[in-house]
């Protein structure tokens, strides 16, 4: 089971390593490296039920998948996500952010970035509340919890690391 947990672990930060390209580079035109970021948080999140000995089903319903860890890892998980910016991050409606995932890879991945830019852009004008979009990123919020899920799976699966297996980690 380590290997597949190593694999996934991978495989996430892999993914979260090709966002900071796509989002570093001044030649990106959609929000990828947001649905790719996403992405490796799922992973991280499923390789965290997994470590902890949980099942999980496979669908994008990331607030049911934080209901799958047991109590004792999704406090220290959020806990350290808390951590990591402090005054820059809600975590009080966890479900809400979570969901918002979701819908960033339900959602905005059937529309181009210039009409997702346009909608919002719309919806401000307008003066709707922010809170009721259809699509919010929450991308300090995802980092946070995406490097707590780092912090908690690392160490556990590191024992029996292999250098062939850390290309991605920095």
């Amino acid at each position: 089971m380590n290997d597949d947990l190593v694999r996934m672990y991978n495989e996430a930060i892999a993914r979260i390593h090709d966002a900071d390209i796509l989002s570093s580079s001044n030649q990106s035109t959609s929000d990828s490296s947001s649905i790719l970021r996403v992405l490796g948080f799922e992973i991280l999140l499923k390789c965290a039920i997994k470590l902890c000995g949980q099942s999980y089903k496979n669908h994008h319903e990331y607030s049911k998948l934080w209901k799958a860890l047991p109590g004792h890892a999704s406090k220290e998980i959020l806990s350290f996500a808390k951590l990591q910016s402090p005054g820059h991050t809600d975590f009080s409606n966890l479900e809400r952010v979570l969901d918002a995932y979701k819908n960033v890879i339900l959602n905005a991945s059937g529309k181009s970035f210039k009409e997702q830019h346009d909608a919002g852009l719309e919806w401000e004008i307008k003066g709707f509340p922010i809170n009721d979009a259809d699509v919010r990123y929450y991308p300090e919020e995802l980092y946070c919890l995406i490097e707590a899920l780092k912090a908690y799976i690392k160490p556990k699966i590191s024992k029996n690391d292999t250098p062939h297996r850390r290309r991605f980690e920095k």
